[in-house]
């Protein structure tokens, strides 16, 4: 990746949803302040999005103040008018957990930098797929400098 490109992120849905809910200054929320900002490409498939949208209405999630069905409505839009939609074409059966390997098809079809993860059991021991690093989110925010 040149320095004039842009990183292109793959973000699981535990770095996502933390980045919508937790303090101003966390790691998740670094990074999606770097998307809003335009300073990185957020990278999802259609099954990344069924599950973003699927764990904000879980009944833990939805207990945060600002999570009703309007913020709801409003992620829906930003996940389809803001993020950078990749068709998963690869077959990748390489986490225990099957709901996992969306991220790693999303990742290598879509050609990105990272994947950013916090999951600790699974996705981050692979520590790469393809090239692309597999990284915490607070290695990701070290990395851009964010």
């Amino acid at each position: 990746m040149s320095k004039s490109e842009k990183p292109r992120l793959v973000i699981d849905t535990n770095v996502f949803i933390s980045g919508l809910i937790s303090p101003h200054d966390s790691p998740p929320v670094k990074i999606l302040n770097a998307i809003k900002n335009k300073k990185i490409i957020h990278l999802v498939s259609d099954p990344i999005v069924e599950e973003y949208l699927r764990v904000l209405n879980y009944p833990q999630i939805r207990k945060f103040k600002k999570i009703d069905d309007s913020f709801v409505r409003d992620i829906a839009a930003y996940l389809i008018h803001w993020t950078e939609r990749v068709e998963i074409v690869s077959s990748i059966s390489k986490s225990k957990d099957s709901d996992d390997n969306i991220f790693l098809e999303t990742a290598v079809d879509g050609e990105a930098s990272m994947l950013v993860t916090g999951d600790k059991a699974d996705l981050l021991h692979f520590g790469i797929i393809q090239e692309i690093p597999i990284v915490t989110a607070a290695d990701a925010v070290r990395k851009m400098k964010l």
